[in-house]
């Protein structure tokens, strides 16, 4: 396996700023990523979503491989250098129960945390950039 593909909600602020911090951590295996349910997901994947259909979280892997939930998510954590060790301890059978608890809490929350820690979506971020003044050199 040498790539991943994430669908993730990009209408969702937390799940954009996780994201954004697997873009930035060092992987094992590269990791591109899609909003769940846009035309290019659906067309890319046939038969694993559906147009607008938006889902905690799915990764696809070059190989074929489906993983959803909190598979999903500890597919992410193996993908990167430094969390590797961990994503084999979650999905180890001691602790597979933990792992769905604590993906499922987060992922019930995510709306109250995106709203508590203020983030703001895709859909409300890229405005905001394009409607931003370019930074000019001090000289």
């Amino acid at each position: 396996m040498k790539r991943l593909t994430v669908l993730y909600d990009s209408r969702c602020g937390f799940c954009v700023k996780c994201r954004w911090w697997l873009v930035a951590q060092p992987k094992f295996v590269e990791m591109d990523f899609l909003p769940a349910g846009s035309a290019q997901a659906v067309d890319r994947f046939p038969g694993v979503l559906r147009r607008g259909e938006v889902e905690e979280l799915v990764v696809v892997s070059d190989e074929g491989g489906i993983y959803r939930g909190t598979r999903a998510w500890i597919m992410c954590l193996y993908a990167l250098r430094e969390y590797r060790e961990w994503a084999l301890r979650l999905s180890t059978p001691a602790l597979m129960p933990f792992s769905r608890g604590a993906f499922a809490l987060v992922s019930a929350s995510r709306g109250k945390l995106s709203s508590w820690l203020r983030l703001a979506p895709e859909a409300e971020i890229v405005p905001e950039l394009r409607k931003a003044d370019p930074p000019t050199c001090a000289v």
